[in-house]
């Protein structure tokens, strides 16, 4: 792609490489297709999401300026980090770090690194967008997602970073309803696609999280969607395997599949269930039941 070709570094972090391996998966081979041959950072080491940067902040700092450190080494100019946590913590270090100087110089000499602060630090969906804007996705689809109706949610954090520049806007995103129109599909218009899913608070505050799954699905059922599409390892997770318990304690009528951009771009690529980690949904999606129910609905 134009204006790809440089060497972008790809950050898996944690979750990628464990319980959301689905996403690398159909990540890995959705960026193969679109030509994109990001390279993994050799010797990453975790962000500290989610819970680092309250409990040690020169900690967290020392552990992002790392990462950073190891990409400008490494020869990079891009970090990409598809998990929306990482991003967050990665984008909001790169960017204290760039604005003050003095702590930059700080930490290096601690640390015994010597980042300079030449490394961008994107998002999935701003890579994605980029390549949509250069009409990079449409002439890869084998199998238009024609008749699907999708809720596109971003989470509370892929386009919320304080203080710095976003590639999208904050609160009313449009960059994964480009891709998705781009792979035949329609993406709703909805009310929650901003909204916290309530994130970790699942393991500390499960009732609290599960209030705020049940509204995200409400919505999405409510405006006919088949289908969430997320970006957000978290997000993921507390939509798709919480979701069952979450249906029945809030009388939601009917289960929603919840998948990543990538499981649901590879689809539309012709790509098989299995090469796109699609077992691993705890919701079931089918498509052709799911074209078939949008018909019923008189759609």
């Amino acid at each position: 792609m134009q204006g790809l070709n440089h060497k972008i570094a790809l950050y898996p972090g944690c979750s990628l490489e464990g319980s959301s391996s689905s996403y690398d998966i159909s990540l890995d081979r959705v960026l193969e297709i679109l030509r994109i041959r990001p390279e993994v950072l050799k010797d990453w080491n975790c962000c500290g999401a989610t819970a680092a940067h309250a409990l040690n902040r020169k900690l967290y700092l020392g552990l992002n300026l790392r990462n950073l450190a190891l990409a400008e080494a490494q020869g990079f100019s891009e970090i990409l980090a598809p998990c929306a946590s990482c991003y967050h913590r990665l984008a909001s270090v790169n960017f204290e770090l760039q604005q003050d100087p003095e702590l930059r110089a700080e930490l290096n000499r601690e640390a015994g690194l010597n980042y300079q602060g030449w490394v961008r630090v994107r998002n999935l969906l701003d890579l994605l967008a980029r390549v949509q804007d250069e009409d990079g996705i449409a002439p890869h689809v084998r199998r238009p997602l024609a008749g699907l109706r999708v809720a596109c949610y971003y989470g509370c954090l892929n386009t919320r970073i304080p203080r710095m520049e976003c590639f999208d806007n904050r609160e009313n995103p449009s960059s994964m309803e480009r891709v998705v129109g781009a792979l035949g599909a329609e993406p709703i218009d909805w009310s929650y696609k901003t909204e916290c899913c309530g994130a970790s608070l699942f393991i500390s505050a499960e009732k609290v999280s599960a209030k705020l799954v049940a509204r995200i699905l409400q919505d999405a059922v409510a405006r006919k969607a088949d289908l969430i599409a997320v970006a957000c390892p978290l997000c993921q997770n507390n939509l798709d395997t919480k979701q069952k318990e979450i249906r029945e304690q809030f009388g939601i009528e009917r289960p929603l599949p919840v998948l990543f951009i990538t499981q649901l771009m590879g689809l539309a690529f012709g790509l098989g269930d299995h090469e796109l980690g699609m077992r691993q949904n705890f919701v079931p999606f089918q498509r052709e039941n799911r074209t078939a129910e949008t018909r019923r609905r008189g759609e």
